[in-house]
């Protein structure tokens, strides 16, 4: 089964580029899959995250010929398409040209590895819509704060929307609860609130606040590698987010094959 998942929001700062590199790591060294994530935001925090797995080709080509990169392939690992600056020239680009590219490009390389992961920008824009349009299921993170759960409705329009006149195959897999904070009586409201209108969507789980998490980011290492105490309390969270999310990936098969949420 092929299996392209993007990570979206259109606001910014909600998480996108961590959840996508800590589910690569999640998938490669617990899942033993082969993964391929493309950094489709001209921040490049993913890249940045995972350099050590960078490939020579970039995200950027994948929206010029449609051509499927030649990328190493090894068991259990990650190979990173990076995002760059020049990414930002594909929202002046004719979208008939570079949307039906890129979409070759992603259906080529999901041929060769079990996941590609696509990290998006924070807007709505010729990037996202080419990640929705080439992608089986879209997980959207958000923090828990006003303003942020203002921004989940016009997603889920988008998401939808695509679906219905482009990509019908897409699906999305869950809204994931990021950067909680078990303390703030604002945010368990705002829990409550989403919960509330979006009840089958929100994955019941959630990531809280830890400092272990941007370690293993700027360190590179999969969380659960990092010797603290702190990192098996996050990783256990993680671990219990992805397991979830990665049922509804692979609905309605069976999940079989998705890590163990205690591995």
């Amino acid at each position: 089964m092929i299996n392209v998942v993007v990570f979206g929001n259109q606001k910014g700062g909600v998480g996108k580029s961590t959840l996508s590199v800590l589910y690569a790591h999640w998938l490669a060294d617990l899942g033993r899959q082969a993964v391929c994530v493309i950094d489709l935001d001209g921040q490049a925090n993913s890249t940045k995250s995972l350099r050590r797995y960078r490939a020579d080709s970039g995200a950027r080509a994948l929206f010029d010929s449609g051509a499927i990169p030649a990328l190493p392939r090894n068991e259990s690992s990650i190979v990173l398409m990076a995002g760059c600056r020049q990414l930002a020239d594909v929202e002046l680009a004719r979208p008939e040209v570079v949307i039906p590219a890129f979409r070759k490009s992603v259906a080529g390389l999901a041929r060769a590895f079990d996941t590609v992961i696509i990290d998006t920008p924070p807007a709505l824009g010729l990037r996202m819509t080419a990640a929705l349009m080439a992608a089986t299921a879209v997980a959207c993170p958000i923090e828990l704060e006003e303003y942020s759960i203002d921004g989940v409705t016009d997603m889920l329009k988008t998401v939808f929307g695509i679906k219905h006149r482009y990509n019908a195959q897409l699906r999305l897999a869950g809204i994931v609860l990021n950067r909680f904070n078990a303390h703030s009586s604002r945010q368990k409201a705002a829990m409550q609130e989403l919960v509330a209108n979006f009840h089958e969507l929100v994955i019941p789980a959630r990531i809280s606040t830890r400092s272990a998490i941007p370690e293993a980011l700027a360190t590179g290492v999969p969380l659960w590698r990092l010797p603290r105490s702190a990192a098996r309390e996050a990783s256990l969270e993680v671990m219990k987010v992805f397991g979830l999310l990665q049922q509804r990936i692979l609905a309605p098969e069976a999940a079989a094959g998705a890590p163990e949420e205690s591995a």
